[in-house]
């Protein structure tokens, strides 16, 4: 060591590439001149030959590069701010830094500690030499550069003799030095040295150490680091503190006396508490770990099984850490319900970067099964699902203010008549697909599933990624109550494609891999999106999942889901409380959460709301206090329109209800509601169809006659959300339009608020001479004054 500093040959703890020796001390004093006479004689004392044959070796002889020669430590996984996930605690761990990405202080410290004259010497320092030659006998003191260090470590394989091994090192440093810069040099020193706690190089140091990178190391961290490889054992803190802040001070010093620092910055340096972060037992987020690696075993089998990697991972560190405080708080709230695990994903929508995933309340817990990584375990989703109904329906011309029934109804299934249930037990009459959807109804979305068909739910399921469900003849009309089974983390990317516009982004957990000299192996290509759901539907669904107002009929005006910023949010619950999810999301994040056990035990009465929407609240908080929450900008296309809730009509003259209403445009409503009469008596009634007199009349709602009103009428063709092609060239091209009811007096058809043809009975069909464009038909029946209608949309392009 140059400079009269104590050095020691590196002692590595049983770690290969570092070897033992004992710690010395040069003497500091000493008149020029008798420094200048202990060098003349060392000089003399050298062969000529000797020396013009080293010199000569070290210009001409070839030189194998340095980083071939340094010891391989473990694999280790990052998280995206560089936190050590995982390590090899029997290998240790190198985490590759340029030089301009470590801190001055630390570049300042290392060189004032082990080679003051590293700037200005070829490789070898002789006035250490001498200083260490004559000195051997009373005070020894080494006199290896930086330089010599690294050459060392590289290149000579421990237990050659003493003598032997200076000469060579003497030899490889000039060598070195004559094929590198400096600033080469102290980098591949600064990348390689042991620092103890199996860190090889500054980089990982600064982790093991204190938490952070090495470019934000301050002095007082830089020196007491600088201080370390001289004998990490000696100096180790976890051990022996006092050593360890000793052998700072005397860096400190050092960079004193060497003009690198003032008297006060040394002196406030020394002072400044030393706080040590604990060390890694095992891996941070361990199933977010094995994905990972998982993940570099799919894309890259040849780097599988490859030592000394240095895996840059998506994840959050500082964001796993309170989603897994999110799940402790709220399973302990949940202890007497026999709730005992829960899962959590969160997504960038836009890249599909995992910011973190909690595949279990508790990897080590046995008695939850809590190495099963349930977030990509198929479990079953509940209500979960019906965001992607509605995208179907919106394809085939339904609006959010389209008008649905949430009467009782019975369905045809392979296990015989399904008749579904709301959560709250009642039926709610006649909605709208934005409260239906907000409020999450069930019988609506089932009689929407069975008005679309199967076959479109599951495309567009499949679109989004939710390939699991395919067994349809299993499934039945429960599908949209969760009656298949997806992965969370394949949900909350679907949910990601909502927030992303309609584009699907494949997660992914890993950015690059590197090996120990820091070159890339393997780096995650720029995200390819595919576009799932056009923009404007994407939008629309958005809206609806974040309007808490259309929330309220189904679960009250305060609930778990409540933020002070704008989110999407979508729960689940699966018959007999066997799994529950809360989903949702802000244009930057998505965040799914699962409550339930592994094992499938049933929880008791725990919903969507109750379970997983408090983690899902506190992890959608906490992202935003890394990233200002920002929703969903508005398509072109859109338009806002005044409609008369429930019929998703133009308000007549007696609609109570008024709202506005986003629809693409094209798709606006044209006729005017007749829902809402006014009686003779001046009372306001309604006029319903058939399957929601019932309920309204048990709901205490007057309805416009006595008896019964006519059947639902259903317009036959065209077909819900049809594309229909004519050529300009050719003369009356024409559509047939057809409709029919049970029964009726009077039955019409209009397109785009206009007649098209009136007839008496209940049945008609008539001809519409095709028009370029979106329209809308509307069919009524009427009977007994009762009114009944539905709508439709379909579209005519021009081939």
């Amino acid at each position: 060591m140059a400079g009269g500093a104590p050095v020691a040959a590196r002692n590595h703890d049983g770690l290969p590439g570092v070897e033992k020796g004992m710690t010395v001390r040069a003497t500091l004093a000493g008149p020029r001149a008798a420094r200048l006479a202990r060098v003349l004689l060392v000089v003399a004392a050298i062969p000529p030959l000797a020396m013009v044959a080293v010199i000569a070796w070290a210009w001409l002889a070839p030189l194998a590069s340095p980083e071939g020669g340094l010891a391989v430590p473990g694999t280790v996984v990052l998280a995206a701010d560089g936190t050590v996930l995982q390590r090899d605690a029997a290998a240790g761990l190198r985490i590759p830094v340029a030089l301009d990405r470590i801190a001055p202080a630390m570049v300042e410290a290392t060189v004032a500690a082990e080679d003051a004259r590293f700037r200005s010497h070829p490789g070898i320092d002789p006035l250490a030499i001498a200083r260490a030659a004559v000195s051997y006998r009373s005070n020894p003191s080494g006199a290896s550069t930086i330089t010599q260090q690294l050459a060392r470590a590289a290149y000579i394989e421990p237990g050659s003799p003493r003598l032997v091994r200076k000469l060579r090192e003497s030899a490889l440093a000039l060598q070195l030095e004559r094929r590198r810069t400096k600033n080469e040099i102290l980098a591949l020193y600064l990348n390689s040295v042991y620092y103890g706690r199996g860190a090889f190089g500054v980089e990982a140091a600064a982790r093991v150490y204190f938490g952070t990178s090495a470019q934000n190391l301050d002095i007082a961290q830089a020196a007491f680091l600088a201080g370390l490889p001289q004998l990490p054992s000696a100096y180790a803190p976890d051990t022996n503190m006092d050593a360890a802040k000793a052998r700072q001070a005397y860096v400190l010093r050092r960079m004193r006396e060497t003009g690198r620092l003032t008297s006060a910055e040394s002196e406030a340096a020394r002072r400044e508490a030393i706080v040590l972060a604990p060390g890694l037992t095992g891996p941070l987020a361990p199933h977010f770990v094995q994905y990972a690696h998982d993940e570099i075993t799919r894309l890259r089998p040849d780097l599988a099984q490859r030592d000394g990697l240095v895996i840059e991972t998506t994840i959050d560190a500082a964001l796993q850490s309170e989603v897994e405080r999110s799940i402790d708080r709220q399973l302990a709230k949940l202890t007497d319900k026999n709730a005992r695990n829960a899962a959590v994903i969160v997504l960038e929508p836009h890249s599909g970067a995992l910011l973190a995933m909690a595949g279990s309340a508790g990897f080590d817990d046995t008695t939850i099964d809590g190495q099963v990584n349930v977030a990509i375990q198929p479990r079953q989703p509940g209500s979960a699902l019906k965001p992607f109904l509605y995208a179907a329906a919106f394809e085939r011309g339904y609006t959010p203010a389209s008008s649905l029934l949430d009467v009782p109804s019975t369905f045809a299934s392979a296990s015989g008549p399904y008749s579904p249930m709301n959560y709250d037990r009642q039926f709610h009459g006649v909605v709208t697909l934005r409260t239906a959807l907000a409020s999450s109804f069930n019988v609506p979305a089932v009689r929407t599933l069975d008005a679309i068909g199967m076959d479109a739910f599951l495309e567009i399921a499949h679109r989004f990624g939710l390939r699991s469900l395919t067994d349809t003849e299993v499934y039945g009309p429960a599908v949209v109550l969760g009656g298949g089974e997806v992965r969370l983390l394949d949900l909350t990317a679907a949910y990601g494609a909502l927030a992303n516009s309609g584009s699907l982004v494949a997660p992914f957990a890993v950015v690059r891999v590197r090996d120990g000299s820091g070159a890339t192996l393997y780096e995650r290509p720029a995200p390819a999106p595919t576009r799932v759901l056009d923009e404007t539907n994407a939008w629309l669904l958005a809206d609806i999942l974040s309007d808490s107002a259309a929330r309220i009929p189904g679960f009250g005006e305060v609930t778990p889901l409540d933020l002070p910023f704008r989110a999407a949010a979508k729960t689940g619950t699966t018959t007999g409380f066997r799994d529950n999810w809360t989903l949702g999301f802000t244009a930057d994040r998505v965040v799914g959460a699962w409550v339930g056990n592994t094992d499938g035990s049933a929880m008791d009465g725990v919903s969507g709301v109750d379970g997983a929407g408090p983690i899902w609240r506190d992890v959608m908080a906490a992202t935003a206090e890394r990233t200002s929450p920002r929703w969903l900008d508005r398509p072109a296309g859109l338009v806002r329109v005044t409609v008369c809730a429930p019929t998703g009509q133009l308000p007549g003259e007696n609609c109570p209800s008024p709202q506005a209403e986003w629809f693409r445009a094209g798709t606006e409503p044209r006729a005017t509601e007749r829902y809402y009469l006014r009686m003779a008596d001046g009372s306001l009634a309604i006029a319903p169809p058939l399957e929601a007199v019932g309920w309204a009349r048990d709901a205490g709602l007057r309805v416009a006659a006595p008896g019964t009103g006519p059947a639902g009428v259903r317009i036959v063709q065209p077909a819900p959300g049809a594309v229909l092609y004519f050529a300009p060239e050719l003369a009356n091209q024409a559509v047939l339009l057809r409709a029919a009811a049970p029964d009726g007096e009077r039955i019409e058809l209009r397109v785009d608020g206009a007649l098209v043809a009136r007839e008496a009975g209940a049945a008609i069909a008539a001809q519409w001479p095709l028009a370029a464009g979106i329209h809308t038909v509307e069919a009524a029946v009427t009977a007994n004054g009762i009114t009944s209608r539905t709508t439709s949309t379909f579209e005519v392009r021009t081939r």
